[in-house]
């Protein structure tokens, strides 16, 4: 009985004093807790210059993204802070290629941070571009490569031909406009159009045939533009993520049985590569895309699945971006469009032996003929400086044993150390007085084009430099062969055939930036050209 006794006494609740003692307590070491931790990532990075705020909290730079101009306000810092800025609690940021080139290059110890987390397509399932395992993206990166060089389909080239001629023929079918008829078109939902086509040709050997029915076949834009708070939140705050990852929210992620979005693509790749393996396993031939390199060099399914997805999340708007900007950019510069034209027209003309008749007899430009016009190129260059396609600072931390020294401030182990592309594109110490203006004689200058460019230091440093909107070293872009070439053909064939104009030059597009860039209600007026 008095065991009995006990054992009920021990479950009668707490007299309220010794209650309310308890929750004072309780509240005292978490409050405790947070102060200490908040005070302990202030301290560690106190001596680094930026604003007060940011070393004690991300809502300030989350406000800054959802503002829209998070790339200007990155710039701004670094006006006013320095070339090494402290942007949030445990965050600083750079904008000089010589840190780029240290913290990426090819034996830099530095390594990603939780940022990269958030670019996984499903929970727990990372692709080269999300994992953080050093060893496992040097493996990704070896079986990749020889996919991403177009080994297996002879370079890209004639998957690039099909599908440019595809936005041709949606060109002429449904918006030449003339002097009596006016069909303007929203570019900005085209060049999406374009990449997505592109890419799925490229992975699939055919596209999803967002040309051929002028729309958002899957609802995979759409779905990008509504997702974009969150994705904007998960970027600021990649902490957050590990919750996102989880029951119950992993219910409302994408799933390979969605019909629409990125669920959808999911779904698609998966029952694509499971009946490519299942002919294989038959017998049949291989196919003739990325798809089959991935399986000739030993990716296994599961990752096959989540490589294709990333092809579609990073390859898609990034490049629509460029030439958007680019179209823009040449549009609003009648000199420099000018001289392009007058390029092409040169390049076109009987004489001339840079073009073979093919070519010249209204075929698609080859790449290698694409190469061989300097100023076509110094475009493509200048086009991918001005706007460089991403503007986040994906973070890679500072490295053990000791952290590491930038710009004079020391930085202890872990510290996200943050690239701003845009302030290294747009830097005028390094472009000079005019590197907010679209000029590409620049490259011209510097001696794109002339014989033994190759040798030209100031040339190459610059091309190192802007290709770092690819990354670089052991993080640069497995794709950027693939977009150069992609943009060569779009310009040649889109300026040899059309004249463009600007539907509303006060307000040429929407455009926002947070962290990437995302542009609506690009409305052109085309006209066939008269030469």
């Amino acid at each position: 009985m008095a065991s009995d006794s006990g054992n009920l006494t021990a479950r009668l609740p707490l007299p309220p004093d010794q209650g309310t003692q308890i929750l004072y307590t309780i509240f005292f070491i978490l409050t405790t807790a947070t102060v200490a931790s908040y005070f302990r990532s202030w301290y560690r990075l106190r001596h680094v210059p930026g604003p007060f705020l940011n070393s004690l909290t991300a809502l300030v730079q989350l406000k800054k993204v959802y503002d829209g101009k998070y790339h200007l306000y990155l710039e701004g810092l670094h006006q006013k802070y320095g070339p090494l800025v402290r942007i949030g609690p445990g965050e600083v940021m750079f904008s000089d290629p010589d840190t780029f080139k240290r913290v990426n290059g090819i034996r830099s110890q530095y390594t990603r941070g939780p940022f990269f987390e958030v670019m996984r397509a499903q929970p727990g399932k990372d692709h080269v571009f999300s994992t953080r395992d050093e060893q496992k993206h040097k493996e990704l990166r070896a079986k990749m490569g020889p996919g991403y060089a177009g080994q297996q389909n002879q370079g890209f080239e004639k998957s690039l031909d099909k599908i440019m001629s595809q936005l041709i023929d949606l060109l002429e079918r449904k918006y030449m406009s003339t002097d009596t008829e006016y069909r303007p078109i929203d570019f900005s939902c085209t060049a999406t159009y374009f990449t997505l086509d592109v890419i799925s040709e490229i992975a699939y050997g055919e596209p999803f045939g967002h040309l051929n029915e002028d729309k958002d076949v899957f609802g995979y834009i759409k779905q990008m533009h509504d997702s974009l708070p969150a994705l904007i939140l998960l970027g600021t705050v990649p902490g957050l993520i590990k919750w996102v990852h989880r029951w119950p929210s992993t219910l409302f992620l994408p799933n390979e049985k969605d019909k629409f979005g990125m669920g959808y693509m999911i779904g698609f790749a998966t029952k694509f590569i499971d009946h490519r393996m299942a002919l294989l396993e038959q017998g049949h031939p291989p196919g003739n895309d990325i798809i089959q390199s991935f399986i000739d060099h030993g990716l296994p399914r599961d990752q096959i699945i989540q490589e294709i997805t990333l092809q579609i999340l990073a390859g898609s708007d990034t490049s629509a971006t460029t030439m958007r900007m680019t179209l823009l950019h040449l549009t609003a510069h009648p000199p420099s469009l000018r001289r392009l034209l007058d390029e092409i027209d040169t390049a076109l003309s009987p004489s001339d032996e840079r073009l073979s008749s093919a070519t010249k007899n209204g075929g698609i430009i080859t790449a290698a003929e694409a190469s061989s016009l300097p100023y076509l190129q110094a475009v493509i260059r200048e086009g991918l400086r001005i706007y460089p396609p991403a503007t986040g600072l994906v973070g890679k931390l500072v490295p053990e044993p000791g952290g590491d020294t930038v710009h004079g401030y020391k930085l202890p182990v872990g510290t996200a150390l943050g690239q701003n592309i845009w302030g290294i594109c747009r830097s005028k110490e390094f472009w000079g007085d005019d590197a907010d203006i679209f000029r590409p004689e620049r490259w011209l200058e510097a001696g794109l084009g002339q014989e033994g460019q190759q040798n030209n230091a100031r040339l190459r440093e610059m091309m190192t430099t802007q290709e770092m909107i690819f990354g670089y070293g052991k993080y640069s872009c497995l794709g950027k062969g693939l977009v150069g070439m992609e943009l060569g053909k779009l310009y040649f064939e889109l300026f040899r055939r059309y004249d463009f104009s600007i539907v509303d030059p006060v307000h040429p597009m929407r455009l926002i930036n947070a962290a990437a860039w995302m542009t609506t209600e690009f409305w052109l007026r085309i006209t066939r050209r008269v030469t």
